[in-house]
């Protein structure tokens, strides 16, 4: 059986500096997820002998730079009119303190300089204003198949709505600057982000 668009599940989570992760369901996906399954790995070049290969021929790597390259990812969805999805705006805009269920804030704290490619923790961000987040995607299948991207950065002013008749489209544009990972299941032992607006 082939994999549908309708059996997917697009999360996004917090570091959860405070204790507690958080996570956020993307509702209403126009299942268009665009990202990546994997790190690219460095340049290999082939140093022959003056063009001739021969038993001396070998590969030298080039630098670490396309390891460590950030990584495009985009997906959008319908908001509508109940809890949860004005509140997602709001995680994508940066903002730190969320309002929540009870009518206080929740704090969501951000996952830049706590993940690490190759045993390589990588730094926090210059600009202590930038927010990332780890985006889970599953499809659920006879084997469920799925990817999660760690340190995922939206530049606000890249994110957007789009109006039409049958509604808003939120879309959304980041970056991966951590690890990309295969998965079968969603991160455990977090709590589901509760918006009261």
């Amino acid at each position: 059986m082939l994999f549908q668009g309708k059996d997917g599940e697009l999360r996004l989570y917090d570091y959860g500096n405070d204790g507690t992760t958080y996570y956020m369901k993307v509702l209403f996906c126009e299942m268009n997820y665009d990202g990546p399954v994997a790190r690219p790995r460095t340049e290999e070049t082939l140093i022959m002998d003056r063009g001739n290969f021969d038993s001396n021929a070998h590969y030298v790597e080039g630098n670490d730079e396309p390891r460590y390259a950030p990584i495009p990812i985009t997906f959008s969805c319908r908001l509508a009119d109940t809890v949860n999805t004005r509140a997602l705006a709001d995680w994508l805009s940066g903002a730190t303190n969320i309002p929540n269920v009870a009518g206080g804030t929740t704090r969501i704290y951000s996952f830049d300089g706590v993940t690490s490619i190759d045993g390589n923790t990588l730094p926090a961000f210059r600009d202590t204003g930038k927010q990332s987040y780890r985006v889970e995607m599953l499809w659920d299948g006879t084997s469920d198949i799925g990817f999660k991207s760690d340190e995922v950065h939206f530049k606000p002013g890249e994110s957007k709505i789009t109006e039409s008749a049958e509604g808003l489209t939120l879309s959304c544009n980041g970056q991966v600057f951590g690890d990309v990972t295969r998965i079968t299941s969603f991160t455990s032992s977090v709590s589901p982000f509760r918006a009261w607006y």
